[in-house]
């Protein structure tokens, strides 16, 4: 298959919307559970334990650059076992894609469409999706670099207006439970940074590929300080209790903003923003997967797998879930912890066991020569 090529820059705007996007959508409400008002300072902390997610996944892809984890992965363990390998990496992108699509739906479905069918949704958002992902990451990387300063302009103005509105007394007493709550509200955000898991597919395609992980640290550092500003604003303005409480906190949150007696709901703008963010990850996502199948499957070209991709993350999206609240069952540290860690367990571990292996047996040989 050819190769097609994006630019470090793009690809930090890629990981950044596609991170804020569940940032601004449920992570108030999980980070602010367990931690209540200490919920700034678990998302801070969580910046930390996603950083080494995100090392883990793309520092090794970085040693191989011009290679995807099905290539390196057969050069390290095998052609059948890295087959394995990059199928679990392709169920965790097919599981992130479909989870995050699924919040989306039920965000519109609670603001503004509730007599819409969910799958209608669904299915709208995957379908321009599809089509981005069949044009290849060249067209996914230009149009993210068309949204993405329309992306951070609405974000920068609904925070601008509602951070005045904290209440510095309900971010108060600090450490008030000690370290244990702020520890376990920073697991489901560092679950989350598995989404990382698309530079598997796409360090190979950079420019610069060398340079993945210093771009995906930048996009996780900008994201990171987006949750912060975000949990801030949650829990100073709804207080620890509401913020725990509200499915959509940050929505809700913007919906209560009136910028002048005439000019008020400019909740849609920033649903229309948060928007460009999913259909950015989600067609990325499906590239990644499908390009991915291509190359597991020995397909010269991963476009017929695309559209039949698309149906079942609709499929799953939409059957995965009874409703909101079992999303948010799912992101419960509990649940969603140890089922990333098994991801990880089944993917890149084996492949770093074999890498560090294979090194130092090479520097063996270099001196016994």
């Amino acid at each position: 298959m050819k190769l097609a090529k994006i630019s470090n820059r793009q690809l930090l705007f890629i990981l950044f919307m596609m991170r804020t996007t569940v940032v601004i959508a449920l992570l108030p409400v999980l980070t602010s559970a367990d931690a209540a008002q200490d919920a700034w300072l678990a998302a801070i902390l969580t910046f930390f334990t996603s950083a080494l997610v995100v090392i883990l996944i793309a520092s090794l892809g970085t040693r191989y650059p011009e290679e995807t984890i099905i290539e390196y992965g057969a050069r390290l363990v095998g052609m059948w076992p890295a087959k394995l390998v990059a199928l679990v990496v392709l169920w965790a992108l097919l599981v992130i894609a479909s989870t995050d699509v699924r919040i989306y739906g039920e965000m519109l479905v609670t603001g503004f469409l509730g007599g819409t069918p969910l799958t209608f949704i669904i299915g709208g958002m995957v379908l321009v999706a599809t089509v981005a992902a069949w044009n290849g990451i060249e067209v996914i990387a230009r149009m993210a670099d068309v949204l993405f300063p329309l992306f951070a302009l609405m974000l920068v103005l609904s925070l601008v207006m509602i951070l005045p509105l904290v209440r510095l007394q309900n971010l108060q007493p600090v450490l008030a439970r000690g370290i244990g709550p702020i520890l376990q509200s920073s697991i489901t955000p560092t679950a989350i940074a598995a989404q990382s898991l698309v530079l598997t597919v796409l360090i190979p395609s950079l420019t610069a590929p060398k340079l993945a992980t210093r771009t995906a640290l930048w996009a996780l550092a900008g994201a990171s300080l987006v949750l912060v500003l975000v949990s801030v604003a949650t829990v100073g303005i709804l207080g620890p209790s509401q913020a725990a409480r509200s499915v959509f906190p940050f929505y809700a949150l913007v919906r209560s903003i009136e910028v002048t007696e005439f000019l008020q709901r400019i909740e849609a703008l920033a649903m229309f923003t948060w928007g460009f963010g999913l259909f950015i990850g989600v067609s990325t996502v499906l590239y990644c997967g499908a390009y991915g199948l291509a190359q597991v499957l020995g397909i010269a070209d991963y476009r017929p797998l695309v559209f039949p991709m698309a149906v079942i993350q609709t499929t799953l999206s939409v059957q995965a879930y009874k409703d909101v609240f079992q999303v948010l069952t799912f992101f419960k540290p509990r649940i969603v912890g140890p089922y990333v860690l098994s991801w990880f367990v089944l993917s890149l571990l084996p492949l770093w066991i074999a890498h560090l292996v294979r090194t130092a047996l090479g520097h063996r040989n270099k001196g016994s020569g």
